[in-house]
């Protein structure tokens, strides 16, 4: 019978402080700071159950920084792009002739008349 293996802990910052240089526990890479090993570590050495999930394609992540990474890649710019797709789409409508809203496109002396504001 197989005994159950204790998660890992994300180790302390050493004595030097947060922004000193860093060593892996686990596997000795070091880093530059605590904030890049505690990255790492969320990636390559916790355990958990977790997906972060992108709302642009749907793919799952494990950990929220892979998720992170991923939406910088592959959909920089895809959230302003959507904002500003419906905010033409609804500029475009709100322009758009209807039967209710109608107004004087016909010819004059100075050409098609456009309502205020749009001249």
């Amino acid at each position: 019978m197989r005994e159950a293996v204790p998660p890992l802990r994300m180790p302390p910052p050493t004595a030097g402080g947060i922004n000193e240089p860093q060593e892996c526990p686990y596997c000795r890479r070091t880093f530059s700071c605590y904030y890049s090993l505690k990255r790492h570590f969320q990636d390559k050495h916790e355990q958990s159950d977790t997906l972060y999930v992108c709302e642009f394609c749907h793919r799952r992540y494990r950990t929220k920084n892979s998720l992170t990474t991923h939406k910088s890649l592959q959909h920089r710019g895809s959230s302003g792009m959507l904002k500003r797709l419906l905010k033409t789409s609804a500029l475009h409508s709100a322009l758009a002739p209807s039967p209710h809203h109608l107004f004087d496109l016909g010819a004059s002396d100075h050409g098609p008349q456009l309502p205020p504001g749009l001249q």
